[in-house]
This record gives C-alpha cells, structure tokens and sequence, in this order.
C-alpha cells in the first residue's frame, strides 16, 4: 500500500512538472502585431523587444491594404493590438476608427520623435523613415546619376523599370517629372504632381517594364538586363548592397523622398499596455540605432545615433493625405498615359 501510494504521487509530481513548461509558456504575455514582411523585423528586431520585455509577439507579415482589410473585419473583436502600415493606409484606417491616437499613452520615447514622423498630431508614428530615389547597377553605370533628368538619357532605352502607380514608392518618379517640367524643388512638387505626367510620358521609350512585382523587378536590374529602377527604397536597395550585389542608392540634387513606415495601435485591440511597450520601444534611441543599421533607414528619434556606415542624405516628407486623396486620381491617369502600350 505504502510503496504504491509513493508512485502515484511521485508520477503525479512527475506529471506536474513535465506540465510546467507548458503551463509557464501559456502564461508568457503575448501580442498580434500586423505588418509588412520584410527582412529584419522577426529575425533581429521582434526577438530583441521580447527578451527586453518579456512578451510573445505574434507576427503576420503582408501588405498595408491586407492588414487594414482584416482590421475592417475583425472591428467588432479586433485580434491585433498593433499594426505597422504606409502612412497613406493609416490615414484611411483613422477616417475609419480602427486606430486609437498614440497621443495621451503611455509612450515616453514619443517626445523625442521629430515631429514631422509623428503624422496627424501623433496619431501614429513612424518608426523609420526609408530612402527612396534611383537604384542603379553599379556593373553598366559607373557613376551614381546627378539627376533625375539622366534617367531620360537615350542611352537608357529600354533600360528603365518603374514601379507601378499602385505601389507608394511610384511617387518618386512622378515627383521627378514634376520637378523636371515646372522647375520646383521636388519638396513642392506633390501638389503640382499632374504636371509631371507629360514628362513622364516622354520617358516611355526608356521604359522595359512597369512593374507590380518588385522582387522580380529587383532580379532583373541585379542581373544587368536593366540600368535604373525607379524607386524601390533604401530596405531593398542598400540591403541587396550589403549582401554584395551589384546595386547601389543614387542622391540625385533634386531631392530623396523619406517612404512612410508607421505604427499604430489598434482601436480596441487585446493588451493595449504591451502594445504602448511595443511602440515605446520601436522609438527608443538604442533601438532605433539598431534599425537604421538593419533596415537601412534615418532613425526618427532624435536622440539616436545612426551607424556611421548609413551615409543618408536629409529626406523631403510628404504629405501622405494629399498623397492618399488623389492616389486613385493619379492610378487611373498613370495606367492611361504611361503604362498603356
């Protein structure tokens, strides 16, 4: 009697703490952050903020119009607590209430975040602002173009990719060709943007290809079939760079656009307190020092000190409502005048 009632409480112990593994991984506090899936974000920067933090974060990585569609359909019980989006679908995901504003949370490295990343009196903020201009193969151009105007250079007949109208960074372009025809600085130029598109009709004989499909794209000006693609942003470009391929960032004189990487909580999302450490510690200086190396991008905090190795130059932002307000305007007009053969 004795020594069976010994086992079972030795198996029951046994039992209990083979089961306590489990039971201690259940308990680890656990957020559903959306956003893009890019190189970085869940093999250097997520696993840093759960050993500072001590949380799960649960990552689906896809494009800003997926995210906001699944916040559309989960606004009755959202299931993410953050999500990280362009600025020109955080502006539609405020005007439907599916964000809360970062303002008033508990996020003290905010104030250190230079104003023009902290969008619509700080509705959400951005945590990284890329570089977007002209890629170019460092094998067939020797030198980094000076200006856009080179990109019109005969020479470059059919040696050109845009990206398409549909993808934000296929505002770089535009602006060129706007600061082209009227002579503006590029940094007044989206408002004058429908003056662009004459001069940029003139670049269709350059053109190869106006892509939707930015990594296919990406492997046809590494292999030399293309000079000049215009403009995947500084994430792509200078991290292809890094892992020795033959493509490099041009600074053009008239100006690179800084691309909008925001963060925002959801409205009404599970452990708003360990979404506000999240974002907290996005915009923390030494954190933020560490995605400026990992994602080639200015940090926006500015109490960081970017690696002495990112050379970027001072970046035009933009205004992404307008941008937003006049995108589909500008879609129909691109895919009508210059991607139509």
């Amino acid at each position: 009697m004795h020594s069976t009632w010994s086992r079972r409480v030795l198996l029951g112990g046994g039992a209990s703490l083979l089961a306590s593994p489990a039971i201690l991984r259940a308990q680890t506090p656990e957020i559903f952050v959306g956003g893009p899936a890019s190189p970085g974000l869940t093999d250097i920067l997520f696993p840093r903020i759960e050993r500072k933090h001590g949380f799960k974060i649960l990552f689906e990585g896809t494009n800003s119009l997926i995210n906001l569609e699944k916040m559309r359909s989960n606004r009755a019980r959202p299931t993410m607590t953050v999500t990280m989006m362009d600025d020109p679908v955080l502006i539609i995901a405020e005007r439907e209430g599916v964000i809360a504003p970062l303002r008033g949370l508990d996020i003290p490295n905010l104030a250190d975040v230079q104003p023009e990343a902290r969008p619509r009196d700080a509705m959400w903020a951005n945590w990284c602002f890329p570089a977007a201009s002209i890629s170019y193969q460092t094998q067939n151009v020797r030198t980094a173009p000076q200006s856009y105007a080179e990109v019109w250079d005969r020479k470059y007949r059919d040696k050109v990719i845009l990206i398409s109208m549909r993808i934000t960074q296929a505002v770089v372009p535009l602006l060129a060709a706007t600061t082209l025809a009227t002579g503006k600085p590029m940094a007044e130029c989206l408002k004058l943007a429908d003056e662009g598109f004459g001069k940029l009709r003139e670049l269709r004989p350059n053109i190869l290809q106006i892509t939707t499909n930015p990594p296919q794209a990406q492997q046809l000006q590494e292999s030399g079939e293309v000079d000049l693609y215009l403009s995947p942003d500084s994430r792509t470009t200078l991290f292809r760079k890094s892992q020795r391929a033959p493509v490099d960032l041009a600074y053009p004189r008239e100006g690179t656009v800084a691309m909008p990487a925001g963060v925002a909580m959801v409205k009404g999302g599970p452990n708003p307190e360990l979404g506000m450490k999240f974002i907290n510690e996005l915009l923390d200086p030494d954190t933020q020092a560490l995605i400026a190396g990992t994602f080639f991008s200015k940090p926006t905090n500015r109490k960081a000190v970017a690696p002495p190795s990112l050379q970027l130059p001072e970046l035009i932002v933009l205004d992404w409502e307008y941008f937003a307000d006049n995108r589909n305007r500008w879609i129909e007009r691109f895919e009508r005048e210059i991607a139509a053969r």
